[in-house]
């Protein structure tokens, strides 16, 4: 995201099925209140927002209004986003509840990246090591 600028663009979204599918398998799960966040390392320098909003959360209407107000959420959180946080693909599912605002949305987000911060860091850790790996492989004498 463009620091200091709140703003959502195409390339901020999670929009093919193989994406989506990338993530899930990932593996990386956390849950917080209502929702549950899916996250995987990206290695573009900014976040992606994917969402997986059921029917169970009711009716057409508060299915849009829970996208709308988690990815306000998202939007204002990667504004914001530290330099020392890796960049993620996130997925946000939810289970049917009352709706929230976008600060209380955020707030549950950032509560369950906080849960997968050491397996992140480890997940991370063995990218990084991979890609210097290779680069090392590549070097020859």
């Amino acid at each position: 995201m463009t620091r200091g600028r709140a703003v959502f663009r195409r390339h901020h979204r999670l929009s093919r099925a193989l994406d989506y599918r990338a993530v899930f398998d990932a593996g990386l799960r956390s849950g917080a209140g209502p929702i549950t966040v899916f996250v995987r390392p990206n290695g573009l320098g900014h976040p992606r927002l994917g969402l997986s909003i059921g029917r169970r959360v009711g009716p057409a209407v508060s299915r849009v209004a829970v996208k709308r107000r988690v990815r306000d959420a998202f939007r204002f959180m990667a504004a914001e986003w530290p330099d020392n946080r890796p960049s993620l693909d996130m997925i946000v599912s939810a289970r049917a509840h009352e709706l929230r605002t976008p600060a209380e949305y955020r707030s549950l987000i950032e509560q369950a990246l906080d849960r997968l911060r050491r397996p992140l860091a480890r997940r991370v850790g063995r990218v990084e090591s991979e890609k210097d790996q290779a680069k090392n492989d590549g070097a020859g004498p």
